[in-house]
């Protein structure tokens, strides 16, 4: 695991970005474990949800899962998190639950699967580029800890897969997450990410919608 401090990722900031305040990313919200939703979380922008935690920040970035066609048999959600507590946080992957407003539960695909059966991860790396500005904004001057479960093809450095993340006092991460593809459809649907750290009793709810 490599500990990479905010110099990356590397993205293109404008003048006009880098003087947003972490005010205007929209009013935190938490959702109480086990709550029916019947909105979604709020926005940092129009493809990405969020919910600010006491312990625990949780993005989620649905713009990739929008281009996931019929016949795939998974799909992408790309996740930041960071972390607000006073101590380190442990994710590993079943930390990761997403469940579908029929009920359905869902956990990570396995590495195996992710790479036999999914060829765009280099394209939805690329379509990371607004959410990981917001991220650097919002935790700006916090070390960045690089996670990946699903590793991106042709990506540079070359990743290796992991199976834990740890996340130190303000640190913050950005990954992809793969999920089966729901057998009830996915496009128009709502959604809720259950992101649960090590130690903590409740998970962080991000409730989303796929386009």
């Amino acid at each position: 695991m490599i500990v990479v401090h905010s110099r990356w990722p590397t993205v293109a900031l404008s003048l006009g970005l880098i003087g947003l305040s972490a005010g205007c990313l929209g009013s935190p919200r938490v959702v109480q474990a086990g709550a029916v939703e019947d909105q979604s979380s709020p926005k940092l922008l129009p493809f990405v949800y969020f919910e600010d935690g006491a312990f625990l920040f949780v993005g989620v970035d649905t713009r990739a899962a929008q281009y996931t066609k019929d016949a795939e048999s998974m799909f992408p959600v790309g996740i930041g998190l960071g972390n607000r507590s006073r101590r380190t946080l442990s994710f590993d992957r079943e930390s990761f639950v997403l469940e579908t407003a029929a009920g359905q539960v869902n956990r990570l695909v396995s590495v195996r699967e992710f790479s036999e059966g999914y060829k765009r991860s280099a394209t939805d790396r690329e379509l990371a580029g607004h959410f990981l500005e917001k991220l650097q904004i919002k935790f700006a001057g916090s070390a960045f800890r690089r996670g990946t479960f699903f590793p991106a093809r042709g990506s540079s450095p070359v990743s290796t897969a992991i199976d834990k993340v740890e996340l130190g006092t303000t640190d913050w991460t950005h990954m992809y997450l793969y999920f089966p593809r729901p057998s009830d459809g996915l496009h128009g649907r709502r959604f809720k990410l259950l992101v649960s750290a090590a130690g903590e009793p409740d998970p962080i709810v991000v409730a989303f919608d796929v386009r």
